[in-house]
């Protein structure tokens, strides 16, 4: 008897993996860890990236939180109260491209841009007004490292326009709205018919002047600066280390530590990369502070304060 329930007790312990593999998954929210990017996380929970923005209206797939809950599986009507799909009807791997429709499905939460030859991460966050790491994390990246010809996931006010199907509305109609041929329309579409459908999204032919071309975005911040006084020397910073009047350093009221920018001054060409590693001294009316290798490369004296135009570059983690 001992050994008959022995045994049962044994083929229990190799069934029970199985049945809990088999198990549908449904668990409706991740925490993000450290070192989470909406990639990683998409491959984890079985869900595109795409539909874990729109369910968490994210804007920005860089700007993540160690410690932040995100939704991996969309609203429905047999999701209770506590945001845990009902066991009775499990949702499918991403239920969002499942369901909708084929209009909508491949619109994205993202653009896209082929890589030219001397691009770089960088390059093109200053460009598009946005930040490297953005860049990286929509991209999965961990090194700077790009190929001409490659495809690089921008973000979505880079993509092309689109137009949502009124009821009054024909595809002749929406044709002559925007200047474009019927058969533009239908081939950019994969329309087999002219019918169209109330709430349809049909994608555009792009604008050209879509990308800026030679030129930076326009800043994010332009005032007057400060300069560290001489005596600061090998004092310590509220970021930690100690000032050093030869570093390529700056203060900021709210970029964590370690941020890049780029700070130009709009009168002349120069500009220079800095790191955030202070919280500053100056008053309202400054926008940061300088370090005196950072005041002498964009000729900045102590005493005369021209304005800078200040770019994010590089976002660091909080």
């Amino acid at each position: 008897m001992r050994i008959r329930a022995c045994l049962f007790g044994l083929l229990l312990g190799l069934l029970a993996p199985a049945l809990a593999w088999g198990q549908p998954q449904t668990d409706s929210t991740y925490t993000i860890q450290s070192g989470d990017t909406l990639y990683r996380i998409s491959q984890t929970v079985g869900a595109s990236v795409e539909s874990i923005m729109r369910w968490n209206d994210l804007e920005d797939p860089g700007a993540l939180q160690v410690g932040q809950s995100l939704r991996v599986r969309p609203p429905s009507p047999t999701t209770d109260t506590s945001g845990a799909p009902s066991s009775a009807a499990p949702p499918p791997r991403d239920r969002a491209a499942a369901s909708a429709p084929p209009d909508t499905a491949s619109s994205g939460s993202y653009a896209t841009h082929t890589v030219e030859p001397g691009d770089t991460f960088v390059g093109l966050a200053l460009r598009l007004g946005t930040t490297a790491d953005t860049l990286f994390a929509l991209n999965d990246q961990e090194t700077d490292t790009l190929t001409a010809g490659r495809s690089l996931r921008v973000p979505p006010r880079f993509g092309p326009p689109t137009h949502v199907v009124d009821s009054s509305e024909t595809l002749y109609s929406i044709a002559g709205r925007y200047g474009v041929s019927v058969r533009a329309l239908r081939s950019l579409n994969d329309l087999d018919t002219t019918s169209l459908s109330v709430g349809q999204r049909l994608r555009l032919p792009e604008r050209p002047d879509r990308w800026p071309r030679g030129t930076y975005a326009a800043p994010d911040t332009t005032g007057a600066v400060a300069v560290y006084p001489d005596a600061f020397a090998g004092r310590l910073m509220a970021g930690g280390t100690a000032y050093d009047p030869d570093d390529y350093a700056v203060s900021h009221p709210s970029l964590p530590f370690g941020s890049v920018v780029l700070l130009s001054r709009p009168d002349t060409t120069v500009h220079t990369f800095a790191r955030v590693l202070d919280r500053g001294l100056g008053g309202d009316e400054v926008v940061l502070d300088l370090s005196a290798a950072v005041a002498q490369r964009l000729g900045i004296s102590p005493n005369a304060s021209p304005p800078v135009a200040l770019r994010v570059v590089w976002r660091a983690a909080p």
